[in-house]
């Protein structure tokens, strides 16, 4: 019996100390009281709330270079008196303003991205996905369930026109004068001239080529084809000067790659909660065999998102856990590949966007 108690309480000692290891690398914040309303330096997390009957909310993890991050969730509301709406989808930051995709809410919230004071609120919309700004005056926004790209004016947020698709759309990346489209299960990714809005040309994919990243130092686009069990994942580039030409590396069969990024001309991915790497300046159809970093996270980590920040270049990468509790977002220092950090946000983190 002793011996027992003992076990017990060595057990509940263990749990005791581990509790306290995780709570002191996972800065919770506050989600509550007066907001600080000064959301200058460090990165918003869009935390999508379950389908349906949840709330999306939003964080800002306050950060200064490499320092420790502060942690201020459910910002939106706190600031606005109100909620955000039904499943966060993305926000993206153009011309001075924020513009936070609310999916099943069917709108876009305009936010000043300093204080996040709502502007205004772009309506109407079908399941939006993600936004990209074109000029000052234009945006697309992309949808599912519908096989079309919202055309937005952002002087009065109206919708102006749509550019019609084969299937669902998206993530968009611009560069120069076109917008390359993915899609969740067509077998193509879309390629419009954004000065008349019309698709000039598709580039062949694996269906489901939902990741895309713009390589701005050798005109370029980069796009993670996920691959299915009768395609093999890919990864594909087209220039700017040929969009119409494209070039492939082949994953190797049941590679699910995942979540592409781009920092100082170097591409990642996560494949089965590790990281890979890859010079953008490869020349031969090599794909990395060896994970540049291996086991991130926890052996429970759900990755449902991650990007390299363009602020530090550290990896950032979003748990899900079970799609029920507030998530994490932790933070890898990729010089020494080592967790720096952990921050508690809200209900399935998903998007990250950068001031």
């Amino acid at each position: 019996m002793k011996n027992i108690l003992r076990l017990s309480y060595f057990f509940l000692l263990s749990l005791s100390l581990f509790s306290c290891e995780i709570d002191s690398q996972s800065p919770i914040g506050t989600d509550e009281g007066e907001p600080s309303r000064d959301y200058q330096n460090g990165f918003f997390v869009v935390n999508e709330g379950n389908f349906s009957w949840g709330k999306g909310t939003l964080t800002f993890i306050h950060q200064n270079g490499i320092d420790k991050g502060t942690v201020e969730n459910n910002i939106f509301e706190r600031v606005n008196n109100e909620p955000l709406g039904n499943v966060a989808q993305s926000m993206t930051i153009h011309n001075g303003m924020g513009y936070i995709v609310v999916n099943n809410s069917q709108k876009v919230e305009v936010v000043n991205p300093t204080t996040l004071e709502k502007v205004a609120t772009i309506a109407n919309l079908h399941s939006p996905r993600y936004f990209v700004g074109i000029n000052d005056t234009k945006a697309y926004i992309t949808t599912i369930y519908r096989d079309l790209i919202y055309i937005v004016d952002l002087e009065s947020n109206q919708i102006t026109g749509e550019i019609r698709t084969t299937d669902w759309t998206e993530k968009m990346v611009k560069l120069g004068d076109y917008v390359w489209v993915t899609s969740h299960d067509a077998d193509k990714v879309w390629v419009i001239d954004t000065n008349s809005d019309e698709i000039i040309h598709t580039v062949t994919t694996p269906t489901g080529s939902k990741t895309i990243v713009a390589d701005e130092a050798q005109n370029r686009i980069w796009i993670l084809a996920t691959g299915s069990d009768t395609e093999r994942a890919r990864l594909i580039t087209s220039s700017l000067s040929d969009v119409r030409s494209s070039e492939s590396r082949v994953f190797e069969e049941n590679q699910r790659p995942q979540f592409l990024s781009m920092y100082n001309n170097d591409l990642y991915w996560i494949m089965d909660n590790n990281l890979y790497q890859i010079s953008s300046f490869q020349i031969d159809s090599r794909l990395p065999q060896i994970p540049f970093i291996e086991g991130l996270g926890t052996q429970n980590t759900l990755i449902y998102n991650a990007v390299i920040s363009p602020k530090n270049g550290r990896l950032l990468f979003a748990d899900a856990l079970d799609y029920q509790q507030e998530g994490y977002i932790f933070e890898y220092d990729l010089a020494n590949k080592r967790e720096v950090e952990r921050y508690k946000v809200g209900v399935i983190p998903n998007d990250i966007c950068f001031k």
